[in-house]
């Protein structure tokens, strides 16, 4: 998740996007490559999160950006940038998602740096292996809505406030994706003996 800001340094960072967007609309191409430079690491890590561990994700950022070049012309500043931005991002994301490429938190778990710290390697890796797609299947059994929300909040690091305002849906709907999300995934990880002792610290 980005570094949090003071109220002051996201205000001059709300200004400063608009001032590149209102640019952009006048013309200056230049503008669209400051807006990458300076968000293209956050989209880049919510299509991460949202789409888990894929060889496509230079693609989804890609994309992200092209659909960016293309809708920039009518965003209004009637809400930030970024929350405009993240919108687009979790938008191109699914478009991926739906054609049948896999979820995942890998990441999450905590399985990319555990098995760089293990006493049997060849054996351990393998057991991490077959753990990571138990728990891809698991998350891929949660229906779009609440899967989003849940990679929002639990990978990306987001408040219940930015998912709220970043998907248009009120606090309160995204508590309650949230709660039958995470009921489902732990639940069944339990049931199923795919949820790793160290990743038990992230479960409140």
């Amino acid at each position: 998740m980005a570094t949090a800001q003071t109220k002051e340094e996201q205000a001059q960072s709300d200004a400063a996007d608009q001032a590149l967007v209102a640019a952009y609309q006048r013309g200056n191409g230049h503008a669209l490559t400051e807006l990458y430079r300076r968000h293209g690491r956050r989209v880049e890590s919510v299509a991460r999160n949202l789409v888990g561990p894929s060889s496509e994700l230079e693609d989804i950022v890609q994309d992200v950006f092209i659909e960016l070049q293309r809708a920039l012309y009518r965003f209004r500043g009637e809400s930030r940038f970024t929350t405009w931005l993240h919108r687009v991002t979790v938008n191109v994301a699914l478009q991926y998602l739906r054609k049948g490429r896999r979820k995942g938190f890998l990441r999450w778990v905590g399985l990319d740096r555990v098995t760089h710290n293990i006493s049997h390697p060849t054996e351990s890796r393998i057991e991490a292996r077959d753990l990571c797609r138990q728990l891809y299947d698991i998350l891929g059994e949660l229906p779009e809505k609440k899967y989003v929300v849940f990679a929002l909040y639990e990978l990306e690091g987001m408040t219940l406030e930015e998912i709220s305002t970043s998907l248009g849906i009120s606090t309160n709907t995204v508590k309650s994706r949230l709660f039958h999300a995470r009921r489902h995934v732990f639940d069944t990880a339990r049931q199923r003996g795919a949820l790793p002792s160290h990743a038990l610290q992230v479960i409140k």
